[in-house]
Formats: structure tokens, sequence, C-alpha cells
């Protein structure tokens, strides 16, 4: 599969998601994209991503998230 239908595939499941999975998928990306790949090290493990999903479930179940209408009033400032 290539990235083109990835993405395709991606703006899908966002458009039909509920809140649950557009929080997971947010806490997701905002991890990624905060990751800083000019440092030398280690590449993330699979054994340290999942740690890093199981993390961010055990925060939603706890409450710890923004919720859409929260993001919407972020996007609203910028």
């Amino acid at each position: 599969m290539g990235e083109t239908q990835i993405r395709h595939e991606l703006y899908q499941f966002i458009d039909e998601a509920d809140e649950r999975l557009l929080i997971l998928l947010y806490a997701v990306a905002k991890e990624y994209t905060q990751e800083d790949f000019t440092k030398p090290g280690e590449p993330l493990s699979e054994e340290a991503l999942k740690k890093r999903i199981l993390n961010a479930k055990s925060r939603i179940k706890a409450g710890q998230f923004t919720t859409h209408e929260d993001l919407e009033k972020e996007f609203e400032i910028w």
C-alpha cells in the first residue's frame, strides 16, 4: 500500500471516527511529531511504541485528554 492510499484511508477513518478514536489518533500524532529525529540514538522500538500507546490509553481512561470541542476552540484561536 502506497503513501497516497494510506493517506486516503486515514482521512476516511478520521471522517467516520468517534471521539475516542480521534483522541487516540491525536495522541499518537502529537507524540510522533514531538519526536526529535535529529538527535543521535536508537530509533523507537516496537516495544517502546506499544508502551507509549498503552500509556496514552491510560491517560484517556483517566480523563487526561483534549475533547473535540476543546480542539475546535483552539483552532478558532489560530
